[in-house]
């Protein structure tokens, strides 16, 4: 496999697990009647810090040359 190949599955695998961390995060939203649950503050911590591996990540991808931008 081809290192670009590589970076995509990685970049699409950090997307599902940002996605998996919001639905948790709206499910404990939901279902936590405790008042002093913090499961949904963690759930939404954890995406910010995906969130934000995956912008650094797609930064280093576009400066080493693993993402190339489409030209209009």
């Amino acid at each position: 496999m081809s290192g670009e190949l590589l970076f995509k599955i990685l970049v699409i695998a950090i997307l599902l697990f940002i996605l998996l961390s919001l639905s948790g995060g709206l499910f404990f939203l939901i279902k936590d009647k405790k008042k002093n649950s913090n499961r949904m503050v963690t759930s939404l911590s954890f995406r910010i810090g995906l969130s934000l591996l995956l912008f650094f990540l797609l930064f280093y991808g576009f400066y080493s040359g693993l993402i190339h931008p489409h030209g209009m």
